[in-house]
């Protein structure tokens, strides 16, 4: 009960945090990919599968870059509290 309530405390913050910026469309363009990512290896499409897990790996580099300003305001948020 208490991972539950942490991790919907979590991502409610990071809803407020991103809700009214561009980096909301981003972050559910990502989730988008990772979805029909998890699709894909379910079904057992191995290229497809392959393809995007590859983008997935080298993505999360660009995903800190994308979002230094929201990772440090979040960041900066839990800190006050």
């Amino acid at each position: 009960v208490l991972d539950i309530l942490l991790v919907a405390f979590l991502l409610f913050n990071v809803y407020k945090l991103l809700k009214g910026t561009v980096a909301i469309n981003i972050f559910l363009g990502i989730a988008i990919v990772f979805l029909i990512y998890r699709i894909t290896d379910a079904l057992h499409m191995e290229m497809l599968s392959t393809l995007l897990g590859n983008l997935i790996s080298g993505g999360a580099i660009a995903l800190i870059i994308i979002f230094h300003p929201e990772m440090r305001k979040f960041l900066l948020m839990l800190g006050s509290t």
